[in-house]
Parts: structure tokens; C-alpha cells; sequence
């Protein structure tokens, strides 16, 4: 076996040897431009492993044409926008930094036997120790090939695309006009509960169970003031204009920010806890309270700024509160925090991990207006952010089985108390599954796996492939009626009109 492979590599590199004997190592590529043979060789296999192994990451989404870059939404935002153009060059090499970041996580996922088959189809010898080292590398070359062609920039830009998560194909045969009249008054009727429940005082918010108080654990840094105070001193910003934080400036922010939840346990599957891979499958241990965290951006009144993203797991959705139709195995909570340009939180917003009830929590005093677009329902925004915030912690009250947000306020309350600790979201993207294997607990579609509803044999015609289940970041559709995702850098702009726009001062 050792002797084929050591032939089969020799035979790869003598047929680049003489293919650069004949004429430069180059190929013609996407929009005519000139790149290195063996940089573009090796993405092209390592690209076919990727799809046959099914370890594509898709927290990003593909350029085509450009197989070392990834983009988001954000960022196909930022292309549209005239007033970064100076900045095209740090944008193509924020779409690298993506790209090498979902490589990683990608090698990390394949198999053995892929190394194996890559190093012969490209004459590299490959291991998994040294293959990312040489990703990098031609991700840099290909890079460097391409910034030296006239027009990169203009082909880069049409080549940035992100699909949405509706299809109109099956919105079209599920004739959608029709079947979304129901699904609108349901709607209607979940937004009036959501209202009832948020104003109601907390005092009277009944539990079926006991109610446990999760916070986010102690660590011996803190984010103090004076380093909010300066978050967006020009002197620290990149060229969006966005503050440059270290992981380390990421983790002790989250820590800040992170929510203390007030959960009604009534059985274990109300217990929040760390996803794991056991018997083959996608579990949550509920020994271990954790919330996965990870930095997005957006754009408030025109302007980008920081947002801290929090997912809360739980081993099923279940019980008499949760509608026969969404029960089942697995269950997340999602909630976002929107800093604004003087560094206080501008906006939260919540949904289920499928999606799923999503809503707004904005700062009262900088809303001029809800705005509601024809043909479509108007923004939930069953509560606004507290007045103590950001001087005190945020809370949730969530209730049992069904995993919805019932309340948000301040200040602590006292319940028995468990610590949860904050683990980088993209640990769900490489997990560990045994001593020598790791897996995405997400598919390459961005659904989770083992999570599973009926609910998409009954809301088919909504366009959401696979509604009701677990999804990764990046795939959230948002709404049933109309189209909304929650990674859309616009989605605040295009729900509110706000009084001022909260620069530094």
C-alpha cells in the first residue's frame, strides 16, 4: 500500500514537472484570469473530498470560482455599498480570512483515507498535521495571482452571492398565496401570546416546574468600562469601520453580555447543556451547562456594528406546553446582542434555534417607528430592553418543554443557581466524536443533525426546507410569511426607523 502511494505521488509530481517544462504553471481560470497550476489542482481535489466525505462547513457560503474565499451576508452587504470601495481589498481579504477559518474546520472533519486520496491526485505528499499548512499557502497564492489581475475586483463582486433559505419552487407548487393565510392568523395569534406574556409581571408567570437560574460563570478578566468606552475609537477600528478584537477581546465581551436565564424545569429536558456526540448521535449532556458563542456584524442606521451571538441547547423539545407538531428531539435558544457605536446594547433579538419565533427587544428611547411592509406582518417587539441595562445584567424567563422566551427584565431573582461556561460557537462545527474522528454536528446543508419535526411535512408550502429544525448559524429563516433571515446586516434598518443614530460621542 505504502509503495502505490509513494508511486502514485511520484507519478502526480513528474506529470506537474513536465507540464512545467512545456510553458508556464498556469491556467486560465474564472474571468480569464492566470493562476498557478498546482494552487488551483489541490483546491479542485480537495474540494471533491470535501463533497464526497459531506464535511462541507456552512456557517460561510462558496464564491464560486474562487475556492479559497468564503463570504456571509454581511459581507455580500458590504459590496454594495460605494462607500467601501476603498476598502475592496481588505473585503476580498476578510472573504480569505472566512475561508481559511472554514478549511480548517473541513480538514479537521475528513477522514484518513481523503489525505490519501488528495496527495495522489495532486503529487503532494499530505498529511493531517501539515495539510492546512499547505492550504494556506496556495490560498495565499491563488490570493496573490488574483489581486494581479485588472479586473479581481469587478469579477469578485459579481461572483459574491448568498442563497436564501425559501424556495420558491416549492412555495409555487405548495401554493404559498393560499396556504399562507393560516399560517398568517396563526401567526397573529403566537404574537398575541408572546404580548400577553411579556407584559404580564414576572411575579405571575406560572411555572410548571421549579425555576433554575443559569449565569454565565465568573472569570478572573473583565471587559471594564474604559475598554467599552474606547470600542470604537477610531485608532482600534478596521476598514469598516468595526472594532479589531483579539479572542480573547471576544470571549471577556460574550462574558459580559451573556443573559442569566430563569428556566422552568419540569423534567431534564429543560436543562440547558453541551452537545456531544454519543452512540453515533447528537446529544446535549445536561450535566455540563454551556452556551456557544461566537461575533457578527450588522448595520444600525447605516453605520456596522458588533454583535454577540449566544445558542443554548437542549435535549428535546417536549411536553404538554409544546405543540404536538414541534415536538422532538433537540432544541435550541438563540439570543443576539446589538452593541451600538458608544459600546451599550442598541437592540436584542430572540428566536428558537429552528427560527423559529423570532422577535425584537430594542432600546425604546432610539425608536421612532416600527415599520410593516405591505403584504407582510409587523415586527414582534413584545417588550423593550430595560432601563438598568447595560449597568445590570439581562434576564430571561423561559418557560418548560416549549423553550419560549416569556419575559425580559432585570435585576436578580432569587432561584437555586448553576454556572454555565462559554465555549466558541465553531466547537459545534469539529466536535469530537472519538479518539481519532470529529464531525459537524450540523449537515452541509446547515441542518442539525438528529434533529427532526413533522412539521415539514405540514408547512412544506412555507418554502423552509426542513422547517422546525435545528439549524446552524447563517440558515435561520426567520419568517413563514415574506422572506427574513437573521444573519441579514439590513434586517434593523429594514424594521425600524430610529431617532438617532447611536455614534460615539
Amino acid at each position: 500500500m505504502m509503495m502505490k502511494r509513494i508511486l502514485l505521488i511520484f507519478v502526480g509530481g513528474l506529470w506537474l514537472v513536465l507540464l512545467g517544462c512545456t510553458g508556464p504553471v498556469v491556467q486560465k481560470d474564472v474571468g480569464g484570469f492566470t493562476r498557478d497550476v498546482r494552487a488551483a489542482l489541490f483546491f479542485k481535489h480537495l474540494d471533491l473530498a470535501v463533497e464526497k466525505y459531506a464535511v462541507s462547513d456552512a456557517s460561510t457560503f462558496a464564491v464560486p470560482g474562487f475556492p479559497y474565499l468564503k463570504s456571509n451576508r454581511f459581507l455580500a452587504a458590504v459590496k454594495e455599498r460605494p462607500t467601501y470601495s476603498a476598502a475592496d481589498l481588505y473585503w476580498a481579504g476578510q472573504m480569505l480570512k472566512l475561508g481559511l477559518n472554514s478549511r480548517r474546520k473541513e480538514l479537521a472533519n475528513l477522514p484518513a483515507a481523503a489525505f490519501l486520496e488528495i496527495s495522489e491526485a495532486t503529487g503532494d505528499l499530505l498529511e493531517r498535521d501539515t495539510i492546512y499548512q499547505k492550504t494556506e499557502s496556495y490560498a495565499l497564492r491563488l490570493f496573490g495571482d488574483d489581486q494581479t489581475q485588472p479586473n479581481f475586483i469587478t469579477v469578485l463582486k459579481k461572483a459574491v452571492t448568498i442563497p436564501d433559505e425559501y424556495s420558491s419552487m416549492a412555495r409555487f407548487f405548495g401554493l404559498y398565496p393560499l396556504a399562507g393565510i393560516p399560517v398568517t392568523l396563526a401567526t397573529a395569534m403566537a404574537y398575541s401570546r408572546y404580548k400577553d406574556w411579556h407584559a404580564t409581571s414576572l411575579n405571575d408567570i406560572k411555572a410548571d416546574g421549579r425555576v433554575l437560574r443559569f449565569f454565565p460563570e465568573e472569570t478572573e478578566s473583565v471587559v471594564d468600562q474604559a475598554f467599552m468606552d474606547n470600542l470604537y475609537d477610531p485608532l482600534h477600528l478596521d476598514d469598516f469601520g468595526l472594532p479589531v478584537l483579539t479572542k480573547l477581546d471576544e470571549r471577556l465581551l460574550a462574558n459580559r453580555f451573556a443573559p442569566t436565564i430563569y428556566q422552568d424545569v419540569l423534567q431534564d429536558y429543560d436543562l440547558i447543556g453541551k452537545v456531544i456526540w454519543k452512540e453515533n448521535r447528537v446529544q446535549v449532556d445536561t450535566g455540563q451547562p454551556k452556551a456557544y458563542f461566537y461575533v457578527s456584524h450588522s448595520f444600525l442606521g447605516g453605520h456596522p456594528v458588533l454583535q454577540l451571538n449566544y445558542a443554548f441547547w437542549y435535549s428535546e423539545r417536549a411536553g404538554e406546553n409544546a405543540p404536538a407538531i414541534e415536538r422532538g428531539p433537540l432544541d435550541g435558544l438563540s439570543y443576539r446582542v446589538t452593541l451600538s457605536r458608544n459600546g451599550k446594547p442598541m437592540m436584542v433579538d430572540i428566536m428558537n434555534s429552528c427560527g423559529c419565533y423570532y422577535f425584537f427587544v430594542p432600546q425604546k428611547e432610539h425608536v421612532a417607528k416600527v415599520v410593516t411592509k405591505p403584504g407582510e406582518i409587523a415586527p414582534l417587539v413584545p417588550a423593550w430592553l430595560p432601563t438598568e441595562i447595560p449597568g445590570s445584567r439581562i434576564n430571561l424567563r423561559v418557560n418548560s418543554g416549549w423553550h419560549q422566551v416569556q419575559k425580559v427584565f432585570s435585576g436578580e431573582v432569587s432561584a437555586p443557581g448553576h454556572a454555565y461556561s462559554l465555549v466558541p460557537y465553531e466547537t459545534l462545527e469539529s466536535l469530537p466524536k472519538s479518539k481519532d474522528q470529529r464531525e459537524s454536528v450540523f449537515s452541509p446543508a446547515g441542518i442539525m443533525k438528529d434533529s427532526w419535526r413533522i412539521e415539514p411535512y405540514i408547512f412544506f408550502s412555507m418554502g423552509i426546507q426542513n422547517i422546525g429544525y435545528m439549524r446552524q448559524r447563517g440558515h435561520h429563516a426567520i419568517k413563514m410569511v415574506g422572506r427574513g433571515h437573521f444573519t441579514d446586516p439590513d434586517l434593523f434598518d429594514r424594521s425600524f426607523i430610529f431617532k438617532e443614530v447611536m455614534e460615539k460621542p
